[in-house]
């Protein structure tokens, strides 16, 4: 195998979604990050955790396969047997996945901008917790810029996109026009700002925002123009329409008189009248119909994507490879500075300092022109320059305790020569 494959093969990811568990079942399968912090004491390798309300995605890299032992975890974590519902993707699966899920065609609904957001966020707080370093860095950054390009170079994310969107359609397939509707929004995040610019948009005007703390409530409410109110359950049967994008702990029995869309998950209301996510996968799979052709063309990029990736790959085994050489060879050079200040009995700072300028010049000189093939090479993706490289100078094909050994015969043959130099 390859440096480059091996590379490749060494990413996985463990999957639930709402199209391989469905949306309820989903909502039990979330992780804090402190569960992530824990599990990260038991792998050995990096991860970052993508986590959005229709899908749980831990993805990992490790060249141990150790891939067992995050799935013990998960099952610990929840107290039941949950690796069972996971799909387990290995490689360029695992890759390509996500670069779908970038590109907003694994999507509730196809073409959504905020997955970009969240995948960012997610590498950030990886980042933060010391989970993500140079492998998994590499490839959320290549997936944010293949999902970029997606929507840049084709129209899946034209139109009205996102979980919202779908929602307000649903509305108007129940309700007909809503612009005249009374209409409460339950939380004042993301989800609950959009439907309110969209509902604005729409012309609705009696819209009333229900949310937790009230500086957050009343800054939406107000750029919009609609009403604030802190949340309140028994006070939404005034309301001929509901959206609700918040988490509460207990189940609330929905208003007889009022369409309920709730897109948490878990839901919280319950009744003949409540909406889902569920429900809004028919209005998703319609979306996807639309978008088919558009589809197409994003796994075009996709594939460009991963051809991409692999330059990728290269950039950080060549990156490894003189880091790793140079820092060997800053090694030996430091020590045979310090043998020829003993065999010249000197501790001149002048003469330290004159020898340490030769031998940094010698050095620059003889490897400059082997980085610059090696580099070009790399562009070019010639793995196979690559492999033969770090074959031939891993210690010379010899192990690194040899080399070692080696390294401590001829510091010994070095004050051998020191004595014979001063005639003892």
């Amino acid at each position: 195998m390859d440096l480059v494959s091996k590379v490749i093969n060494s990413y996985a990811a463990v999957v639930y979604t709402y199209k391989t568990i469905g949306i309820e079942k989903l909502a039990s399968h979330y992780l804090g990050y402190n569960e992530i912090k824990e599990l990260s004491k038991h792998f050995k390798g990096e991860m970052t955790l993508l986590q959005t309300c229709n899908r749980i995605e831990l993805y990992l890299y490790s060249e141990d396969d150790n891939l067992s032992k995050v799935l013990d975890y998960l099952n610990q974590v929840h107290n039941r047997e949950i690796s069972s519902d996971a799909t387990i993707l290995r490689g360029k699966e695992a890759i390509t996945h996500l670069f779908e899920v970038a590109s907003g065609i694994d999507s509730l609904s196809v073409g959504e901008y905020e997955i970009l957001k969240q995948i960012k966020d997610s590498m950030k707080e990886a980042t933060k917790l010391g989970l993500a370093s140079k492998h998994m860095r590499c490839l959320l950054e290549r997936s944010l810029k293949v999902g970029r390009k997606v929507r840049l170079e084709t129209g899946i994310s034209k139109g009205k996109v996102g979980v919202y969107s779908l929602a307000v359609e649903y509305a108007k397939r129940l309700l007909g026009d809503i612009s005249d509707k009374k209409i409460a929004i339950l939380g004042a995040g993301e989800i609950g700002t959009k439907l309110a610019l969209i509902l604005h948009n729409e012309g609705v005007k009696d819209v009333t925002i229900f949310n937790r703390t009230n500086e957050r409530g009343r800054n939406v409410a107000i750029k919009y123009g609609y009403s604030f109110l802190p949340l309140d359950f028994s006070k939404l049967s005034n309301y001929d329409l509901v959206f609700s994008a918040i988490f509460y702990p207990e189940k609330v029995r929905a208003p007889e008189r009022s369409v309920v869309i709730d897109l948490g998950s878990p839901s919280i209301f319950e009744g003949k009248n409540v909406y889902t996510l569920r429900d809004l996968e028919a209005v998703s799979q319609a979306k996807l119909e639309e978008r088919r052709k558009e589809i197409d063309s994003a796994k075009g990029i996709i594939e460009n994507g991963l051809r991409e990736f692999e330059k990728d790959c290269l950039d950080i085994i060549y990156d490894n490879f003189v880091s790793s050489f140079m820092s060997k060879v800053e090694q030996i050079r430091e020590s045979e500075v310090t043998r020829a200040l003993r065999v010249l009995e000197t501790e001149d700072p002048k003469t330290k300092e004159v020898l340490d300028a030769m031998t940094r010049s010698m050095i620059k000189k003889i490897f400059s022109p082997m980085f610059e093939n090696l580099r070009r090479a790399v562009e070019s993706n010639e793995v196979n320059h690559i492999n033969l490289a770090v074959s031939l100078f891993s210690y010379g094909g010899i192990s690194e305790d040899k080399a070692k050994e080696v390294k401590a015969e001829q510091e010994h043959k070095g004050f051998s020569g020191r004595n014979e130099v001063n005639g003892r």
